[in-house]
C-alpha cells in the first residue's frame, strides 16, 4: 500500500515520477504529492490521483534530486494535510514513506517534550521530525537515520532528502519494500521497478533494516549493524512490466480475457517433455510432510482453500487453511513434519510477512505460490513457484487467482506423477474460451438485472463453494454491493431469514455429486421469492439455468467458470459507473498489516 518514486541525476524528473506514481496507482491512490531540492524543499501535493498532480505541478523542475508518493490512507484522512511528502518542523527534511510505524504516539509525546509541534495526523511526519532531532544533534544523516531506525517500531520503507545534501537521496527500509534502480550518471528509488523498468534493468533490493543513500554515481548500504554492505544486483526486463491496455476499455476485463493464455503458459512452464518440471526436493518434502498449512489473504485465501482440498482429496495428506492475518497471532502447527504454503501475488503482504518470520523461528520448510520473482517473501522461502500471470494492473485481482488455482492442481498432480490434470486444464481452457466468446452478453444482461440491488447471495458446494466465496468479494470489490457466500449446506442454518421477495442469488452446480443437492437448494430460496441465476454444466445442466458449459473436472472451478464470476463484477461495476480498474479503499498490494 502507498507507493514511492524517487530519483537523483534523472533527465527530466517531472515526467518520471508522475509516469512513475501512475504505475504504481495500484498500491494506493488517495493523494499523491512531489518533493525535491530547489535551494530549499519545494512540495506539491493534494487530494487525488497523480493525474491531478500532474496538473498542479509545476512544468518545469530543476532538481536533481526528487521524490513522490500515492497514498493509500492509514492514519489520517485522505486530505491534502496528510498526504506525503512530509516536512519536518524546521524544514530540513522531506520523506515520503510506506508501512505503518506502530509507536508513532510515543515518538510523537517525544518530540513535543524537546519542542517539536505537527501538521498532519500522519506517522510519517514523525519520522520525519525524528530524523531532523538527531541530525541537528551532530550534522550527520547518516547517524539520524541509524538512530531513527533503531527508535522507531513498525514497517517502513522511507525516501528521504535533506536540504543540506542537495547531491544525495537518502532511504531505509524495513517490511515495506524498496528497490533501487541502477543507472548511468542517475541512480533510482521505488517500491518496486514498474516505474524504473523504462530507464533501466539493473536492481538492488533493500533487505530489513538496512539504510544508506544513492548519488548519481553511487549506491551505499548499510546493515543494521551500520557495515557498508555489498548488494547483489538483479535484471528485470521492461516486457514484464508492460502496463499496456491493448485497446482494452479497462485493465480488469484484459486481465479476465487473458485467463487462458496464462493457464497454457502455466502448463508450458511446469510440464515439458512429458514431466512435470517442479523442483524434486519440494515434491519430497510435500510427500513426506503430515500436514500442510495453507496461509492466505483475501482472494489468495480463497485459492488456499482449493489447494488444501485438491491435497487431502488426491494426495492424502491432512491439511488446513487460515487467513494469514489471523493465523500469525494465534499461530499452530498441527502433525509432527508440518510444511507451510504462502500465497501471495505480490511476494509483499505484511500479513504473510508476519507469518514468515514465525515460520522461520520454528524452522519448518515453506513454498511461496507468488506472481512476483525476487519479492520479500520469496527471499525467506525455502521454495518459490511463479504463477507467471504477467503484470496484473487492475485492484481486483482475477487472471492471479485463476492462475493460482490451476498452479495448485499442477502441483498436486505431480506429487504422485497423476497427468490427468494435464487433460483436464486443457478442457478448462475450452471453457475459458466459450464463456469469452459466446457468453458475454447474455452475463452482461444478468448485470443489468441485479445491479441496483443492495444484496447478493452466492451458493455452492465444495469447489462451487469456494469459487462463490471469490466471486462475492469480486462483486464486493468493484461494486461496492454487499454479497455474501454460503454454502448450499448451510442456508437452513440462519442465513435462509435473509431471503426475501427478488433476492439475487447466483448458483453454481458443477459438481456431479453435491448437484442434486445444490437443486435442492435453489427451490428453497425460490420458494421465498428470491431470484436464482444458476451456472452448470452440460451434463448436470437443467432447461431453465442462465449460463451452461461445457463439461469439465469439478475441482477445477476455480479456473473453468471464475471468469464468469469477474465478468459479472466488472459488468456490476461499469453499469453502476463506477472506476472499475480503481475501486475505493482499496490498494493491490497489502504491505501493511
Amino acid at each position: 500500500m502507498c507507493g514511492i518514486v524517487g530519483a537523483i541525476g534523472v533527465n527530466n524528473p517531472r515526467e518520471y515520477v508522475i509516469e512513475g506514481l501512475k504505475n504504481l496507482e495500484y498500491r494506493g491512490y488517495d493523494s499523491a504529492g512531489v518533493g525535491f531540492l530547489n535551494k530549499k524543499i519545494k512540495i506539491y501535493k493534494d487530494v487525488g490521483s497523480p493525474s491531478h498532480l500532474d496538473e498542479i505541478l509545476p512544468k518545469n523542475i530543476t532538481s536533481d534530486v526528487i521524490i513522490s508518493h500515492t497514498r493509500w490512507a492509514t492514519h489520517g484522512v485522505p486530505s491534502k494535510k496528510n498526504s506525503h511528502p512530509h516536512l519536518s518542523m524546521n524544514k530540513k527534511i522531506s520523506l515520503v514513506h510506506n508501512g505503518l510505524i506502530d509507536n508513532y504516539i510515543d515518538l510523537r509525546n517525544f518530540l513535543i517534550s524537546k519542542g517539536y509541534t505537527f501538521y498532519s495526523q500522519t506517522d510519517t511526519e514523525v519520522i520525519g521530525n525524528l530524523l531532523e532531532y538527531y541530525y541537528l544533534q551532530n550534522n550527520d544523516m547518516l547517524v539520524a537515520l541509524d538512530k531513527t531506525k533503531a527508535n522507531i517500531k513498525g514497517s517502513y520503507a522511507c525516501a528521504i532528502i535533506n536540504e543540506d545534501y542537495p547531491d544525495t537521496l537518502f532511504m531505509m527500509r524495513k517490511t515495506s519494500p524498496l528497490l533501487v534502480g541502477k543507472g548511468k550518471g542517475f541512480n533510482l528509488i521505488a517500491s518496486d521497478a514498474s516505474p524504473m523498468v523504462k530507464y533501466t534493468n539493473e536492481f538492488i533490493e533493500l533487505d530489513d533494516y538496512e539504510y544508506g543513500y544513492i548519488t548519481k554515481y553511487d549506491i551505499k548500504v548499510f546493515n543494521r549493524n551500520n557495515e557498508l554492505v555489498d548488494k547483489a544486483v538483479t535484471i528485470k526486463d521492461l516486457e514484464s512490466y508492460s502496463h499496456d491496455l491493448n485497446g482494452y476499455p479497462h485493465y480488469m476485463l484484459k486481465e479476465i480475457e487473458e485467463i487462458d493464455t496464462v493457464i497454457k503458459k502455466l502448463v508450458t512452464a511446469y510440464y515439458q517433455d512429458n514431466e512435470y518440471q517442479f523442483n524434486k526436493d519440494l515434491l519430497n518434502d510435500l510427500k513426506e510432510s503430515d500436514h500442510i498449512i495453507f496461509l492466505g489473504c483475501g482472494t489468495s485465501y480463497h485459492a488456499s482453500l482449493v489447494g488444501g482440498r485438491l491435497f487431502e482429496n488426491f494426495n492424502n495428506i491432512s491439511t488446513t487453511k487460515y487467513i494469514a492475518s489471523e493465523w500469525a497471532f494465534h499461530p499452530t502447527f498441527p502433525g509432527v513434519r508440518p510444511f507451510v504454503v504462502l500465497i501471495s501475488q505480490s511476494g509483499e503482504t505484511a500479513d504473510l510477512i508476519h507469518c514468515q518470520k514465525i515460520i522461520k523461528k520454528k524452522g519448518f520448510r515453506t513454498l511461496l505460490i507468488t506472481n512476483t520473482p525476487g519479492s520479500t517473501l520469496s527471499r525467506g522461502a525455502t521454495y518459490t513457484l511463479l504463477i507467471h500471470a504477467g503484470v496484473e494492473v487492475s485492484v481486483a485481482s482475477t487472471k492471479a487467482y485463476a492462475a493460482q488455482v490451476a498452479l495448485l492442481s499442477l502441483l498436486s498432480g505431480a506429487i504422485n506423477n497423476d497427468k490427468k490434470v494435464l487433460n483436464d486444464l486443457k478442457d478448462t481452457i475450452r471453457v475459458i474460451e466459450y464463456i469469452k466468446n459466446e457468453l458475454k452478453d447474455k452475463i452482461k444482461g444478468i448485470a443489468e438485472e441485479i445491479k441496483d440491488h443492495e444484496n447478493i447471495f452466492y451458493l455452492g458446494r465444495s469447489f462451487d463453494y469456494f469459487l462463490s466465496m471469490e466471486a462475492s468479494l469480486k462483486l464486493k470489490e468493484v461494486s461496492y454491493i454487499h454479497s455474501e457466500a454460503i454454502p448450499g449446506g448451510e442456508l437452513k442454518h440462519g442465513p435462509i431469514a435473509l431471503v426475501n421477495e427478488g433476492l439475487p442469488v447466483i448458483v453454481f452446480i458443477t459438481d456431479p455429486t453435491t448437484a442434486n443437492s445444490m437443486r435442492s437448494n435453489i427451490e428453497e430460496v425460490k420458494s421465498r421469492g428470491a431470484k436464482v441465476y444458476t451456472i452448470s454444466t452440460k451434463d448436470l445442466s437443467k432447461d431453465e439455468d442462465s449460463l451452461v458449459v461445457d463439461n469439465y473436472a469439478y475441482y477445477l472451478s476455480g479456473v473453468a467458470v471464475s471468469s464468469i464470476a469477474f465478468y459479472l463484477a466488472y459488468y456490476v461495476s461499469l453499469a453502476k459507473g463506477y472506476n472499475v480498474d480503481k475501486p475505493r479503499n482499496l490498494a493491490k498490494s497489502v504491505t501493511v498489516e
